[in-house]
């Protein structure tokens, strides 16, 4: 596009081409300056698939957009741990919510739902048996000041949590 511009507009082929430019946005690939991952431990029930809750309470801040920028994120792993051996996990469905409220209160206003999953009860932390992520793929550019909040539908069985862990990257 560069070259067919100064061919032509000419001499006045550099003004053009900035201001073309300008105005379509970025025409390379966009690859995050710097990776970034978030964790968090889904420790209480959140009933709502509306994204209403209170962050740290029943909704779960995973990730934060860089504040100038914003950021990537590519995938959320979902986990099922133990702290003692050979406990089951809770059967529940878990959430993932695309917001633009990172603590206090949310709504379904300013909280959407981007994903959500069927887990089965599991045995974590057991001797012979390995326990798998659940991958939930996402791969898009997110607002600047923008979050990820996880919950799950069911409360958590004694001595045991859904850890989750974002991959992405801030630009």
């Amino acid at each position: 596009m560069k070259s067919l511009l100064r061919i032509l507009l000419g001499p006045v082929a550099w003004y053009a081409e900035r201001y073309l430019l300008m105005y379509l946005g970025n025409n390379d690939p966009i690859y995050s300056k710097v990776g970034k991952i978030g964790t968090v431990a889904v420790t209480a029930a959140n009933t709502s698939s509306q994204g209403g809750g209170t962050v740290g309470t029943d909704i779960f801040l995973l990730f934060s957009s860089d504040t100038t920028n914003g950021s990537f994120i590519r995938e959320i792993r979902a986990m099922p741990t133990a702290s003692a051996a050979s406990t089951a996990t809770t059967a529940t469905v878990i959430r993932i919510f695309y917001g633009t409220v990172g603590s206090g209160a949310t709504t379904s206003s300013n909280t959407h739902l981007l994903a959500e999953m069927s887990v089965a009860s599991q045995t974590a932390d057991a001797p012979t048996t390995p326990v798998f992520p659940i991958v939930v793929p996402l791969n898009f550019a997110m607002p600047a000041s923008s979050f990820i909040l996880v919950t799950n539908h069911a409360a958590p069985a004694a001595s045991t949590q859904w850890k989750f862990i974002a991959i992405g990257g801030d630009y």
